[in-house]
């Protein structure tokens, strides 16, 4: 069950002759910068249908404490002791990232930005932005345990670059600090529109910050929305999708969210999003590559954040299953690109003309 920091994952494949021409995107009511609603009461609210990841609603003393509390009153496990797991308790109170999962057992657009981005500098430096060293623990759920999601954000990189050309209107959603379109090459490109949609408006905050360094506050826009509830309709040429599935269980609801990216699509636009498949735990037809996975990190990973953390993320589901679900709703030319380790793959549909 290890490798879970990977929630918070083409070449050559041209998708731009399969994109209808967009029609103009109408900047509608719940345009986070144009619309003064958005406060903090409807920020609170929004809170409580945020899936990846909770409040903090206590200091991290607090939680440090009730986390500690909780692994001595389960007692050992076969696999680890309950010394062992106050140790790593320990370890993960001592840098910022480690923090955030223990008070929120998941990660927000911030930390999922960190987590991705960390693989063009931090992994070669040794040193975060602050020019902090890394702890061993921190390399570790950095450098081993995010790997497939690193390898998952290059991925969808180049799906998308792919897509890129005049007039085109690409979404991200939920978008975090939306970094996946923002820093794209649009080199040549004139006429194009970048949305971003998300339910967490600190998220969306930190996208506008973000949108203003590369320039591109004139040609983006963003919306406070719920995924499963949009209000869209033949809106975008491509939209872009991580990390919503994997928080929810039920199919039928996984299967609603892509009714919604059907919806929200105008004809022959695409679908870039990812899942992640289970372990030879959870299936015996488990589509991992093992040979790619070292056994001892693995363990690590399942001591981390299922002992310890009591991860959020606990949705699985194979290519086969994504597939159907993404058939049933009107998807096709559905195609998948894996990562090294077939952990967390992402998948790519058309929307039919």
């Amino acid at each position: 069950m290890g490798y879970i920091l990977s929630v918070i994952s083409v070449e050559n494949i041209n998708f731009g002759e399969a994109i209808a021409s967009p029609k103009k995107v109408i900047v509608k009511q719940h345009n986070l910068m144009k619309d003064k609603s958005i406060t903090k009461q409807s920020q609170e609210f929004n809170e409580q249908h945020i899936l990846s990841h909770g409040n903090e609603n206590e200091s991290i003393e607090e939680t440090i404490e009730r986390v500690k509390q909780r692994i001595i009153k389960t007692g050992d496990k076969p696999h680890v002791t309950v010394a062992r797991q106050l140790e790593f308790l320990n370890e993960l109170a001592g840098f910022p990232l480690g923090q955030f999962l223990l008070q929120n057992g998941g990660l927000n657009g911030y930390w999922t930005d960190y987590v991705v981005e960390h693989q063009f500098q931090g992994r070669i430096t040794g040193i975060d932005a602050e020019g902090r060293s890394l702890t061993e623990l921190e390399k570790f759920l950095l450098d081993k345990n995010s790997f497939p999601t690193q390898q998952r954000y290059v991925n969808f990189g180049k799906a998308i670059q792919n897509c890129v050309q005049e007039d085109i209107v690409f979404a991200s959603l939920p978008c975090g600090v939306m970094r996946d379109l923002l820093k794209l090459d649009f080199t040549g490109v004139e006429n194009f529109r970048l949305v971003g949609i998300d339910i967490d408006y600190e998220s969306l905050e930190l996208a506008k910050k973000l949108a203003e360094e590369y320039d591109l506050s004139e040609k983006v826009e963003f919306h406070q929305e719920d995924a499963w509830n949009l209000p869209f309709e033949d809106e975008f040429t491509l939209l872009t999708s991580n990390g919503l599935n994997v928080y929810e269980p039920d199919d039928e609801k996984v299967t609603e969210l892509y009714r919604q990216f059907f919806k929200a699509l105008m004809p022959g636009g695409i679908l870039v999003t990812s899942f992640l498949t289970p372990s030879p735990n959870i299936d015996p037809n488990s589509e991992w590559d093992m040979s790619q996975i070292n056994s001892e990190d693995l363990l690590l990973s399942k001591i981390i954040f299922f002992d310890i953390l009591n991860v959020k993320f606990t949705a699985f589901r194979s290519s086969s299953t994504t597939k159907l679900q993404l058939q049933t709703v009107g998807f096709d030319e559905i195609e998948f690109i894996w990562d090294n380790a077939r952990i967390y793959p992402t998948v790519t549909a058309r929307k039919p003309k």
